[in-house]
């Protein structure tokens, strides 16, 4: 079974990033520019997990149902762990719903 994070946007995921490296290196700044980069390296890093895969919410078509699509576009199959984050009502955190993907049923006809 695979895991499939869906994140917010880069921008989102770096500025949190930034935030918490603020916290490490008091006096660094990091700005805005890097943020999309500092998302793109949790990216990778993530990736190199085994069945891992990371997708940004601004990849996604806003037309469809994200099980289509990640089943389609993303080789998602019946089983796999979906991780949902987007950003909370708070602003600030970024709250996680779990999901198993499930294949709709075929149509009698």
């Amino acid at each position: 079974m695979s895991t499939f994070y869906l994140l917010p946007s880069r921008p989102q995921v770096g500025e949190r990033f930034a935030i918490y490296l603020s916290e490490l290196f008091p006096g660094l700044n990091w700005p805005q520019r890097a943020w999309a980069d500092l998302a793109e390296t949790l990216t990778r890093l993530a990736a190199e997990q085994p069945d891992v895969f990371v997708i940004y919410r601004e990849e996604l078509p806003h037309e469809e149902a994200t099980a289509s699509v990640l089943a389609d576009g993303y080789g998602a199959a019946e089983g796999d762990e979906i991780v949902d984050l987007r950003r909370g009502s708070d602003g600030n955190t970024f709250p996680a719903r779990r999901w198993r993907l499930k294949m709709p049923e075929a149509e009698n006809c």
